[in-house]
C-alpha cells in the first residue's frame, strides 16, 4: 500500500492548545475568581475543604484494607478523589489559587490587594472545612477501630516531620498542584482532566508530600482526639506547609510561565483586559481594569 504524503495545500489544525491559548484560559479563570464576592469564595472554599475530607477517608480506608503499615501504592489509590471533586465541581482551593490569580496579578491587570483578599477568604474556608471533616471522624463512629488506629498513625507521622522537612515536601506539592492547574486548562474534556488530576495528586500521596488542607485534616483529627494541642499545630505544622505550598505554586509554575509569556504581551490574551494598573492601583486597589471600565469587587 503506497504511503500517503501530507497535503501540499490547506490548513492544518492543531489538536492541542498553544502556550498562549492555555495562558489565556488561565487568565480567564483568574478573572472569574478575582471578580467573585467574598461570600461566594467562602462557600465555594468551604465546599472544597469538605471535599478533601474524602481524600483523608480514602487514605485511611485503603491503607487499612491493603494491610499497609502506612499509606503506600494501594493506600493512596484514591487520594486524588477530593481533588477530582474540586476540579470538576469548580470549587475554590487555596493551592490552586497560587497559579491562576497570580498570573493575572503578575501582568498588573489585577491588584495585589485583591489577590490577598482571595487567598485569605479561600484559605480560611478551606481550613474550616478541614476542621469539620476532622471533627466528624474524631467524634462520630465513621471508621472502625482498626481504621481509626491507621488515622492516628498517619497524624503522628505528619507531626513527627521536622519544620524544614514539612516546608520542603510542601514546596514540591505546591509545584505539583500548580502544574495540575496549568494542565487541566490545556485539556479539552472531562475525562482528560480527571486523568491529569488523578496522576499528579496520586504522586503527591505516594511521595509523602504535604498539602496544607489534606494534611491539616490528619493533624486536626489528632487535636480533636486530645492527642496534640490545637493551637500548637498552627506554627509547628500548618505554617511550614502553607509557606511551602504557596512558594511552590508561585515559583515553579506561575512565574516561569509568566516569563515565557513575556514575548506575547501584545497579544489579544492581555488586550481584552484593558490597560495595566498603575503601581498604586496594583498594590492597594481592589479594582480590575477592563478597557475604560472598572469593575469593583464586592
Amino acid at each position: 500500500m503506497p504511503l500517503r504524503r501530507p497535503p501540499d495545500t490547506g490548513e492544518t489544525l492543531s489538536d492541542y492548545f498553544a502556550f498562549e491559548e492555555i495562558f489565556a484560559r488561565v487568565l480567564g479563570t483568574a478573572d472569574h475568581e478575582l471578580a467573585a464576592s467574598s461570600k461566594f469564595l467562602f462557600w465555594s472554599g468551604l465546599a472544597a475543604g469538605l471535599a478533601l475530607g474524602l481524600t483523608f477517608l480514602a487514605k485511611v480506608i485503603f491503607t487499612h484494607h491493603a494491610g499497609e503499615a502506612s499509606p503506600g501504592i494501594l493506600g493512596n489509590l484514591l487520594y486524588p478523589i477530593g481533588f477530582i471533586v474540586i476540579v470538576i465541581g469548580r470549587y475554590q482551593l487555596f493551592t490552586e489559587n497560587t497559579l491562576t490569580p497570580v498570573a493575572l496579578v503578575l501582568t498588573k491587570l489585577a491588584s495585589l490587594a485583591n489577590l490577598l483578599r482571595l487567598w485569605l477568604v479561600v484559605f480560611a474556608a478551606n481550613m474550616i472545612g478541614a476542621m469539620i471533616d476532622a471533627a466528624i471522624v474524631a467524634y462520630a463512629e465513621v471508621l472502625e477501630t482498626d481504621a481509626l488506629n491507621v488515622a492516628v498513625e498517619m497524624g503522628h507521622h505528619a507531626l513527627g516531620t521536622s519544620w524544614l522537612g514539612l516546608f520542603s515536601k510542601a514546596l514540591i506539592a505546591g509545584g505539583v498542584v500548580a502544574s495540575m492547574v496549568w494542565l487541566i486548562h490545556a485539556a479539552r474534556d472531562t475525562m482528560a482532566r480527571i486523568t491529569i488530576v488523578w496522576m499528579l495528586m496520586y504522586f503527591i500521596g505516594v511521595g509523602g508530600f504535604f498539602h496544607v488542607v489534606t494534611s491539616s485534616v490528619e493533624v486536626f483529627f489528632l487535636a480533636f482526639r486530645g492527642e496534640t494541642s490545637f493551637w500548637a499545630l498552627w506554627p509547628q505544622f500548618i505554617l511550614p506547609v502553607f509557606l511551602g505550598n504557596t512558594l511552590g505554586g508561585i515559583g515553579f509554575v506561575a512565574i516561569v510561565n509568566y516569563v515565557q509569556f513575556g514575548e506575547l504581551e501584545s497579544s489579544s490574551s492581555l488586550q481584552r483586559y484593558g490597560d495595566r494598573l498603575t503601581w498604586r492601583e496594583w498594590i492597594f486597589g481592589r479594582s480590575r481594569v477592563f478597557g475604560d471600565e472598572r469593575a469593583r469587587v464586592e
